[in-house]
């Protein structure tokens, strides 16, 4: 009997030793991870600032499209007994001679840090100051940016400190009467395409194509210059990522948008032809579970025949539209000739470079020989 206690209790006391260790370790895991690098490769990581000097997790309050220097003026006059550090980064514009703001860090006492980064504000802090940040909000709101009206622009994706990012582009709208600058057949297409684009939570794709200077460059500027949604221009290297998670974030921020892929050639070619193409992922956002959340409407530009479109991205119910630019027939052309103030007489048909701009010289390839006959070898890409 004596025996068996005596192994209870050993038992007992290596059970206790052994969770002792395991919650010693615990703890030490914990304070390492709770020392992270405050640095990151562009300057100071805010969230690992508040994690370095208070050891725990910080709530978070944030405030976008904020003019970052007003604000921070404001907090610097109105809270200037609780501000207890400033980290400051700014760049030097040789251009202009003038030191441009890029981030400031607030450390406050009570556990409290603000970034003023770009547009956006940041206001870190505990559960015991959810009130200072609620208050502090409403009073920065007023700092937030106007939105300049009947801006057209278009939004580059580029990659940021901080991922993907948007680089807001203004371009010039083209005004243009369709009717004139294209074939009579696209009129009801071009009128599809613009209630469509104009419905809110709609998704789908659109298929533009034909040969160089036939107008589809064109058409996408003043397209864009009617809509109110949110642009996306995404270059082909892009566009094979479209499920990558970084991007998906950023549809994510952005819903409701439509994306623009001009010389889409490899992300929508026949999965037969090219088994590297981005046919599926292009498929799930535009029909997938995923279309289901992030309402994205896509417009892919290219050169080559439909023959060479993937089938799956013209089933019904996923293709919007699809149209083939051509040359305009001979009464069109010289209708847009005499438009535009050519005196010229047009006895062919033509592409809209093509008449927009009769001086310029025809750069097409050498002339080729054979036998007694002279045979131009054109090629269009």
């Amino acid at each position: 009997m004596q025996i068996i206690l005596a192994i209870a209790i050993s038992l007992w006391m290596l059970i206790w030793l052994v969770e002792r260790s395991v919650n010693w370790l615990n703890s030490l895991i914990i304070r390492m991870r709770l020392k992270p690098t405050i640095f990151d490769h562009q300057y100071i990581e805010a969230k690992q600032l508040y994690v370095n000097r208070f050891r725990q997790v910080p709530c978070i309050c944030w405030i976008d499209d904020v003019d970052c220097g007003k604000a921070l003026e404001f907090v610097q006059l109105h809270y200037s007994k609780e501000i207890v550090d400033v980290f400051q980064c700014n760049d030097f514009n040789a251009e202009k001679q003038v030191l441009e703001f890029r981030k400031t860090i607030v450390a406050m006492a009570d556990q409290r840090i603000i970034e003023f980064a770009y547009d956006y504000v940041t206001i870190y802090h505990n559960k015991q100051q959810f009130g200072f940040a609620q208050e502090l909000s409403f009073k920065l709101v007023q700092f937030r940016k106007e939105q300049k009206k009947e801006k057209y622009e278009i939004n580059i994706i580029t990659n940021g400190y901080n991922g993907l990012e948007l680089k807001d582009l203004e371009i010039k709208p083209t005004q243009l009467d369709v009717a004139l600058y294209y074939n009579d057949d696209f009129k009801p297409v071009d009128e599809l395409i613009r209630t469509r684009l104009m419905k809110e939570n709609d998704k789908g794709i659109i298929l533009l194509h034909g040969l160089p200077g036939t107008g589809k460059t064109t058409y996408l500027r003043h397209l864009i210059g009617t809509l109110k949604k949110k642009v996306l221009f995404v270059s082909p290297s892009v566009a094979g990522n479209l499920v990558d998670p970084n991007f998906i974030e950023l549809l994510i921020d952005n819903p409701n948008s439509v994306l623009v892929i001009e010389d889409a050639e490899n992300v929508i070619m026949d999965r037969k032809v090219d088994s590297n193409s981005s046919v599926s992922n292009l498929l799930n956002i535009s029909d997938g579970l995923l279309s289901d959340c992030l309402n994205v409407q896509i417009i892919c530009t290219f050169n080559n025949a439909l023959s060479m479109v993937d089938s799956a991205l013209m089933r019904k119910g996923r293709l919007i539209a699809k149209y083939e630019f051509g040359k305009l027939s001979i009464a069109k052309a010289q209708a847009l000739s005499d438009h535009l103030g050519f005196d010229h007489k047009i006895n062919r048909p033509m592409t809209l470079a093509e008449i927009a701009n009769p001086n310029e010289i025809d750069h097409k390839p050498a002339v080729n020989v054979i036998g007694f006959r002279r045979e131009e070898l054109v090629m269009e890409n």
